[in-house]
């Protein structure tokens, strides 16, 4: 006999899809698929979703027996509820999960749930992508990057990864300045000659996060005090506290509260410590600032918590 559970919540991120199960005031089970998403519209895309998705029930109806949900609440990364895609992914999270009411939102609104629980505040979001998003006292709403990496993401863990290997390549070229990162590459790719990389990054198996996960390396460097790594450590840092700008100028906060979310900033504390000392020496005391240390897929769990009891804030 089936059983029907309150609430699957879903992080649907470009790296890792997480999840969460609710019932009966508590969480019973969390775990994740290890594959990320990619843009809807892009072929072979909705199957990814779909295998990801699956994944999902598989692992819980292997846990806890057959199973559906009253609401299924899911952040999913670069979509819009104004733009075509978010009826392909509506689409697919109905179909999977029949009986159940879907609640999406982009991974944006998520991450912004998260840490401000529906309070005016700013979340400045740097993981694998990068981008801010503004909601003040009076409900308006915007909304800075999230182009995604040909378009943007400077100063995310993609964003500095891809840099940092860029630096690497031309201290190995010699048409650049010499770092300590062009000795890390090799190890880190797991391969004996520069020309290899290509065939490593170019493969149809490759994963953008790797490129991500080389910020890592970055950001222990620029600790180190290599200097090309500090330049581009500080240049990611400018690039991400641009991205608040036009929200503080355009919305209207008493004094913006502005939380540093994202992997890159709670993994790597010295990188929220030089964005916190950036933003200070550009705003001084007009900004609380602080770590925002919830995760979009806690901001799922919320928003499907309040759909279940709307008065659950």
């Amino acid at each position: 006999m089936s059983r029907v559970l309150d609430l699957c919540a879903i992080d649907a991120g470009q790296t890792n899809t997480r999840y969460v199960v609710f019932d009966k005031g508590g969480e019973i089970l969390s775990d994740d698929t290890d594959q990320g998403i990619t843009n809807i519209l892009l072929s072979g895309a909705t199957n990814s979703l779909k295998k990801n998705l699956n994944i999902i029930v598989h692992k819980i109806r292997r846990m806890l027996g057959p199973c559906s949900f009253r609401v299924v609440s899911a952040g999913y990364a670069g979509i819009s509820k104004e733009r075509e895609e978010y009826k392909v992914v509506l689409a697919v999270f109905t179909e999977t999960f029949k009986g159940s009411k879907i609640v999406l939102e982009s991974d944006i609104v998520s991450s912004h749930a998260a840490n401000f629980r529906g309070k005016p505040g700013i979340v400045l979001h740097a993981g694998t992508g990068a981008f801010a998003y503004g909601v003040d006292q009076t409900g308006n709403r915007m909304r800075t990057g999230g182009w995604g990496y040909l378009l943007g993401d400077e100063g995310s863990g993609f964003g500095l990864g891809l840099e940092a290997i860029r630096a690497a390549i031309e201290a190995w070229e010699k048409t650049g300045p010499q770092t300590e990162l062009k000795d890390e590459l090799l190890p880190f790719f797991g391969i004996n000659n520069p020309e290899t990389l290509k065939t490593v990054v170019y493969s149809k198996s490759f994963q953008r996060r790797r490129i991500a996960e080389f910020s890592r390396i970055l950001l222990e460097h620029a600790d180190r005090g290599d200097p090309v790594a500090q330049k581009l450590v500080t240049t990611g840092v400018e690039s991400m506290v641009k991205l608040i700008e036009p929200i503080i100028m355009d919305l209207h906060f008493e004094r913006p509260e502005v939380a540093l979310a994202g992997a890159l900033y709670t993994n790597a504390r010295s990188y929220f410590e030089r964005s916190k000392t950036f933003l200070r020496a550009q705003y001084g005391d007009r900004l609380k600032i602080r770590l925002g240390e919830k995760s979009p897929l806690q901001g799922a769990l919320w928003i499907g918590l309040n759909e279940l009891e709307p008065d659950n804030r």
